[in-house]
């Protein structure tokens, strides 16, 4: 709780400072102090702190704080790179940084929602300033398509989700997810049959926020049109906040009824991670390649979804953690190569290698995480995932790792770019300027991963 109140005081100051269009670098040093100190709260809350409880609406437990110090991390990772990569008016500095702050509020309250009516608060509290963030380019058209595309699927998904949320409240009597899940106990097989379908409902809303199939053709649009680092904050953070959601709900209170859910989300899940990856194989735009790559790893990720009976909340942090840190560091590489070249694609990182080894081995790290080769905290990732997931669901899990195999294809085109790509003989490569706080963020994610891959069993061990 301590956190979310930080990060909410931290946004309502840089709108205030953001005012003074001369004054960026104290916006984004105030951003940077504000998720240092949530960061520090977290941790505090989450080694000595008691579980903080208000009304039955919030319960921030082990879950909720270890998913609320990940979502800030990588809010402070892209909050150092917005000084260079910002692509907004000089006049809006200050708002850009207060609705990220604002959205990663709600993603607090995904991870600690105890009320259905919270859970719907806190997925439009992380919404509604991505509508805003999406079209920040107004000169922009493909800027101003993202934002409509987004604020349409999402408004309609969102009706999707009350709905669910009126048919379990009908069944039930109740919003609070541990009634709700003392009601399926005690009723068994009396639960009327519109429960169910609000369930599937919900489950349907739910697939809209983490971009899987069929719900997903939102986001290579919107990922691409929008500004680069809305982009990497969708594809991070708010990845992040939706699977914590999910899984919080349909690992509590619905884990009791997966057979009525369970064989429509494998269905989806397997549509999922097979239309991404094949998907990303013929894209050559960077960040389309990038947007069917999150949609390959929803699905992926909802066999964990899948697997919540058998307490795999320590897996889901594990993969979400890589996934977060590998595609921003692959975001920080693509950014500062990239600057105003929206249209980008894979070629820009062609002998990167030759221009900084530095980021170009940070790139290839990422890249061979995100595809789960071994021994790369990606890989550990879906090793355990699977592994939680194969006693159950056996050929969703060789599925699985049919598709991870063809994504080798696309994310090695990223490497063979920047190693083997062929140069024309008396060409120059030119040394390419990445900039202290780039430099600072891709380190970090290297860091990170590498330190992952090092103990990956590390996390499965925290209390979560």
């Amino acid at each position: 709780m301590k956190a979310l109140l930080i990060i909410f005081v931290t946004g309502l100051l840089a709108l205030f400072f953001g005012l003074r269009t001369d004054k960026r670098w104290v916006v984004q040093a105030l951003t940077v102090a504000g998720l240092i100190a949530a960061l520090g709260a977290t941790y505090y809350d989450w080694a000595w702190g008691t579980p903080f409880e208000m009304a039955g609406m919030i319960h921030f437990d082990h879950y909720a704080l270890a998913f609320s110090g990940i979502s800030i991390c990588a809010t402070l990772l892209i909050a150092l790179m917005s000084d260079r990569s910002y692509q907004g008016s000089e006049e809006n500095y200050g708002d850009y940084f207060a609705l990220i702050l604002f959205s990663l509020c709600g993603a607090f309250c995904l991870f600690s929602f105890e009320s259905l009516i919270m859970m719907f608060l806190g997925i439009e509290i992380l919404s509604i300033p991505m509508y805003a963030l999406a079209g920040a380019q107004k000169d922009r058209l493909a800027s101003n398509e993202a934002a409509l595309k987004y604020f349409l699927m999402g408004a309609f998904a969102t009706g999707f989700l009350l709905f669910g949320i009126a048919l379990v409240y009908g069944a039930t009597a109740s919003f609070n997810i541990t009634e709700i899940s003392t009601a399926i106990q005690s009723k068994g097989a009396l639960m009327p049959a519109f429960f169910y379908v609000g369930v599937i409902l919900i489950l349907v809303g739910l697939s809209f926020k983490v971009g899987a199939v069929p719900f997903h053709y939102w986001s290579p649009d919107v990922y691409e049109g929008s500004p680069n680092l809305v982009t990497v904050f969708m594809s991070a953070v708010v990845k992040i906040a939706a699977f914590g959601a999910f899984f919080r709900l349909f690992a509590g209170s619905f884990s009791g009824i997966i057979g009525q859910w369970g064989p429509t989300l494998s269905v989806i899940a397997l549509l999922t991670m097979t239309l991404g990856n094949v998907t990303a194989v013929m894209q050559t735009n960077f960040k389309r390649l990038m947007a069917y790559s999150s949609i390959a790893h929803a699905g992926y990720l909802l066999l964990g979804i899948l697997s919540s009976e058998r307490g795999v909340g320590g897996v889901m942090l594990v993969y979400l953690l890589s996934y977060a840190v590998a595609t921003i560091s692959a975001f920080a590489v693509y950014m500062a190569l990239s600057k105003d070249n929206e249209g980008a694609g894979i070629q820009i990182f062609r002998v990167l290698s030759r221009r900084d080894g530095w980021s170009a081995a940070a790139m290839a790290v990422a890249m061979l995480s995100l595809a789960g080769i071994p021994p790369t905290a990606g890989f550990f990732g879906k090793y355990f995932l699977f592994a939680e997931a194969f006693p159950d669901y056996p050929l969703l899990v060789l599925a699985a790792v049919l598709n991870s195999a063809v994504s080798v294809y696309y994310y090695f085109r990223v490497i063979i770019e920047m190693y083997f790509a062929p140069v024309a003989e008396g060409t120059a490569v030119a040394k390419t300027d990445f900039g202290r706080n780039y430099r600072i963020v891709i380190i970090a994610g290297l860091i990170l991963l590498l330190g992952m891959s090092l103990a990956p069993g590390w996390l499965l061990g925290l209390p979560v």
